[in-house]
């Protein structure tokens, strides 16, 4: 009985702890535009933030696969965030409006692609 007893009391703390995080979640992708302009302090904290979190895992990624997608040189590669925005924020530039609603993922993936091209140097 006592056994029955704790394995309601785990499901249900499971049940109500696994609530909390879900219900002020707001799952959403940072675009272009809003990189560029930031509504004010907070936001230009998260933008810098997220930026350095897709910077660091695309660096892991094409570190992990054969045929790289960039080639930034050197062992290892290094990028500094403000090196990864200056690429982003020129490439955008170069496109203007086109640039706007795509996701900041990708959009660095293309700047990344288009600055640092792997033609000619051995992988």
């Amino acid at each position: 009985m006592i056994k029955f007893a704790c394995v309601v009391m785990i499901a249900s703390a499971t049940t109500f702890l696994g609530g909390l995080p879900s219900s002020d979640a707001n799952a959403q992708t940072v675009t272009v535009e809003q990189y560029q302009h930031p509504k004010g302090e907070r936001d230009l904290n998260f933008n810098k933030s997220y930026l350095e979190g897709i910077k660091d895992g695309l660096i892991a990624y094409n570190m992990s696969i054969e045929d790289k997608l960039f080639c930034l040189g050197g062992m290892p590669s290094v990028l500094t965030f403000e090196r990864a925005s200056d690429t982003l924020l020129h490439w955008a530039r170069k496109r203007g409006g086109d640039a706007a609603g795509l996701s900041l993922g990708l959009a660095l993936l293309y700047s990344l692609k288009e600055a640092f091209p792997c033609k000619g140097i051995p992988r």
